[in-house]
């Protein structure tokens, strides 16, 4: 799973019980000839002494010891740590996020709010034609040729030159910039130079003063010595009125691109993308591609009509694009496959099961950095949730983590989760009354509340040395939670029903096959525990103990029933 929330603890359960555990999470299985009960994987970071294993303070990768005992050892330290001579896990610099050595210039990532220079110390300013990345936490060339300072636009996304040294900047429709000679730079019809030769300004830059101050939302304009600009074509999205140095540009109609009246949306010409147009008579209107009360297609968020024939061009990030290229139908509202959540980068992870036990796929991680899982689809907006680079990481009042989003307790699909949301700011404190999730004990607005009664896997809250496991049980179907283990230990759900086919094992940790004859209880799959009156336990299976026997005993023989121990 690419999902932030929680960590999958098993690689493969059987029985209800881990048999394989998850190295890629942090976990190694404890090589103990018997290891004790929540003791089966071990945390990296435990270094407490677990039938006489243990692994290494503050790790977050390691490989188990070779024998039965021993520590671990450690790949991979926790943020925060790197590893030293020894195999230690040693703090990093207070000034580093992480870092790969001693002192402050050894950070490889910075904590938030400062950056990454190229000596690998963090500042929160970044100097001379180096900016702020905000998406790699790094101080990044701007790639301006002649630029000597520069800083990152946040609206238009992009690094922008504020010095050019002898040149002049150039800011261009797009938010980009270059450095120029003003006397040949400047000569292009978006762009005027201003009378006292000081500066080059885009049409729609109205920052300056008369005469060297542009007109709003102006695209294309000519000036003369002494004058205002004289605009002669708009932005898209408006239309330009009166002449001269009078003219202006007012806005078209809603989706617009040209238009034939401002603030009309009946007399438009042309649309922006995401928009038709649709003639009714004397009318052009442009309608939202995925509108189908006005003929749009269904989850469609760019489209063409130009063939007459309207067709869907992109469709929105929750769906499916199916069909030829330019011409799709875009199918489910919830995602199937990792497309769905905007290209292979993205990831459907999150698994929502109703209350039938059907099981519906959700987005756990945007492809879009910049759009995050809220109710299981990729959204630009966030909210008050925390999120960034496509995933969440803690959620707000109302609202749950669950596999990488965050989830309203009161609209599906949240809702088919979780039925009350707790005082402290998003965890859910109830889970949904068809009894299929149960709250996580101690989870916090940050760690995963909620976890389905079949799910294996598990999570797990707190960190380091405090950190515990949760897990549900392979084929469950409804369980009660479990209570919170020592620190560094496992919990299962207690199962109460299981899926159609299983039954439940004798300890209520386990959903088996259970078919054979005569058997009451199975311990594991096809592995009687318990016979039914008439039959007698012998190995795995039941024997019958014919008419006027009663069961486990034969020929008055006592037959004492198999103590092997319950496997879950």
């Amino acid at each position: 799973s690419k999902s932030a929330s929680g960590g999958s603890i098993c690689t493969k359960a059987e029985g209800g019980k881990c048999t394989a555990c998850n190295a890629a999470n942090g976990l190694f299985k404890n090589p103990a000839a018997s290891p004790t009960l929540g003791s089966e994987c071990i945390l990296c970071s435990d270094a407490t002494s677990r039938d006489g294993v243990m692994g290494v303070a503050n790790c977050n990768k390691c490989t188990a010891p070779s024998g039965n005992t021993g520590p671990a050892t450690c790949d991979t330290c926790q943020e925060g740590y790197y590893k030293n001579d020894q195999g230690a896990c040693t703090q990093c610099d207070t000034s580093c996020a992480t870092c790969s050595g001693a002192g402050q210039n050894a950070c490889t990532s910075c904590p938030e709010g400062k950056y990454l220079k190229s000596d690998k110390s963090c500042s929160d300013t970044c100097g001379g034609n180096t900016y702020p990345d905000p998406e790699t936490g790094t101080c990044k060339e701007s790639g301006i040729a002649d630029c000597t300072t520069c800083k990152y636009n946040a609206t238009v996304s992009k690094p922008q030159c504020t010095n050019c040294g002898s040149k002049k900047v150039k800011y261009m429709i797009d938010g980009s910039t270059v450095c120029i000679e003003l006397a040949s730079g400047c000569t292009d019809a978006n762009h005027f130079k201003a009378d006292d030769d000081s500066a080059c300004y885009l049409c729609s830059d109205t920052s300056g003063t008369d005469p060297n101050k542009g007109v709003a939302q102006c695209k294309a304009c000519t000036k003369t010595a002494s004058q205002k600009p004289a605009c002669t074509d708009c932005l898209e999205g408006y239309i330009k009125e009166g002449s001269g140095v009078a003219a202006t540009c007012q806005a078209c109609g809603t989706g617009c691109a040209t238009c034939s009246a401002k603030d009309d949306p009946n007399k438009c010409s042309t649309c922006m993308a995401g928009f038709f147009l649709v003639t009714e008579g004397a009318n052009k209107k442009c309608v939202p591609c995925g509108d189908t009360t006005q003929g749009g297609i269904d989850g469609c968020a760019e489209c063409d009509n130009q063939s007459g024939t309207l067709k869907c061009t992109k469709c929105k990030p929750n769906r499916r694009s199916k069909g030829e290229s330019g011409n799709y139908t875009c199918e489910e509202k919830t995602c199937e496959d990792d497309s769905a959540c905007g290209g292979t980068a993205g990831a459907c992870d999150a698994i929502v099961i109703g209350a039938s036990g059907e099981m519906t796929y959700y987005c756990s991680l945007c492809g879009d950095s910049n759009q995050y899982p809220i109710d299981g689809l990729c959204n630009g907006n966030k909210g008050s949730n925390t999120c960034a680079k496509g995933v969440c990481t803690s959620c707000t009042t109302g609202y749950f983590l669950y596999m990488g989003g965050c989830y309203k307790v009161d609209t599906a699909p949240g809702s088919l989760m979780c039925s009350k949301a707790s005082t402290t700011p998003g965890v859910c404190e109830t889970p949904n009354a068809n009894s299929r999730y149960f709250a996580v004990p101690g989870a916090t607005a940050s760690q995963q509340s909620v976890l389905a009664c079949g799910n294996p896997l598990g999570t797990t809250t707190g960190t380091g040395d405090t950190a515990k496991a949760y897990v549900g049980v392979e084929g469950c179907k409804t369980c009660e939670a479990p209570t919170a283990p020592s620190p560094a230990g496992m919990a299962a759900a207690k199962c109460t029903a299981c899926d159609g086919g299983k039954t439940l094992t004798g300890s209520g940790y386990g959903c088996v096959m259970c078919s054979i004859a005569g058997c009451s209880a199975c311990r594991a799959d096809s592995m009687c525990e318990a016979c039914s009156d008439g039959h007698r336990l012998e190995g795995d299976t039941c024997v019958s103990t014919g008419p006027n026997l009663g069961t486990g005993a034969i020929a008055g023989i006592s037959v004492a029933k198999s103590s092997s121990a319950l496997c879950c």
